[in-house]
């Protein structure tokens, strides 16, 4: 008798710890579906419709002459069995309020 009862228990925790990560996955699901659909503005905005959603990483924040913010970033590219390779970006503020990027020599 006793072993039968300890079976139904093990049995009964073993359905709620599948339902309780069921649950959690769902939630894990459900907030990486809301951090695509966020809309960001400014640099992150651009650099998230330029380049793809948070592809890119910035490396280093940098004043000009002119009192503009520049941003030196960086976009790794992954192959197979080989080491990453980076292409480097610098993202300025246009006059406008916009901002623009050009590729960095190394």
């Amino acid at each position: 008798m006793l072993k039968l009862l300890v079976f139904g228990l093990i049995i009964i925790t073993l359905i709620l710890v599948s339902i309780f990560i069921g649950g959690l996955m769902d939630l894990y699901k459900q907030e990486l579906e809301e951090k695509k659909n966020m809309v960001r503005d400014g640099i992150e905005g651009y650099l998230d419709q330029t380049f793809g959603f948070r592809k890119v990483k910035v490396f280093k924040t940098l004043i000009d002459a002119d009192g503009y913010v520049r941003y030196m970033v960086y976009l790794p590219q992954f192959e197979w069995f080989k080491s990453p390779t980076y292409t480097w970006y610098e993202v300025y503020q246009t006059q406008s309020g916009g901002f623009q990027h050009i590729d960095v020599e190394k």
